[in-house]
């Protein structure tokens, strides 16, 4: 008799009614390893993070990085993700060693914010259409003396 390899259902709760962390602070549980982090953003099938668990043998500033996400968690949170907020920074080269991504098959429990922004490509894109030259028209060429 064949098993289905079904994933169980990943289970999303906010902080409990006592937290007083940082509310930005994820804790995902990943196979079957707990870690701490601060979600960027979301889709269908995986989840990217930066994993603060990682800001200490990666060598990356976690005060920096809290500092950071702290201040985009009050003034930004709900228009783009964290890693705009490193980028703008100048940061990115830093938070990269801590960013993974995660299937999102392997996550079952999840604790603190989820965000998800819609980050889909453009799928139409207009173009001009070309126009000719008008035959009256001389084009000159420099000679790369």
């Amino acid at each position: 008799m064949a098993t289905n390899n079904i994933p169980a259902p990943l289970i999303v709760e906010p902080h409990p009614a006592g937290y007083t962390g940082y509310p930005f602070i994820t804790l995902i549980q990943f196979n079957k390893e707990l870690l701490l982090t601060i979600i960027d953003n979301m889709d269908d099938t995986s989840v990217t993070a930066y994993i603060l668990d990682k800001c200490g043998p990666e060598e990356v500033n976690e005060e920096e990085i809290i500092a950071v996400a702290e201040e985009w968690f009050n003034t930004n949170s709900d228009r783009f993700p964290i890693s705009f907020e490193f980028s703008k920074r100048g940061m990115t080269m830093q938070a990269s060693k801590i960013f993974r991504t995660l299937n999102i098959d392997y996550i079952s429990r999840v604790i603190g914010p989820f965000t998800k922004f819609d980050m889909d490509p453009i799928r139409n894109v207009r173009r001009r259409k070309r126009k000719e030259l008008p035959t009256n028209i001389e084009i000159l060429y420099k000679s790369a003396d």
